[in-house]
């Protein structure tokens, strides 16, 4: 029992320790972005794109991966 706590818990921080890794990068991904949307290098603009697009499904990757632990190793309800 204490064991799977422990597992519900190590998946939610490690969840939210990924988005805070990964949510720097995506976030250095949409600057440069922009700020090649603004020069007009639109092929940059492109893999720019694709890469903070990459990095949002990442992140959304693991917080499903997180939720599907939590709900595996949610505690079961015994019907006497």
């Amino acid at each position: 029992m204490k064991l799977r706590k422990i597992f519900r818990i190590l998946a939610v921080v490690g969840a939210l320790v990924f988005t805070f890794y990964q949510g720097a990068i995506a976030r250095n991904d949409y600057k440069s972005l922009q700020s090649s949307m603004q020069i007009g290098d639109r092929s940059a603009a492109d893999l720019y794109g694709l890469n903070f697009k990459i990095d949002a499904v990442e992140i959304l990757i693991a917080w499903v991966f997180a939720g599907a632990v939590v709900y595996v190793l949610r505690a079961k309800k015994f019907k006497p």
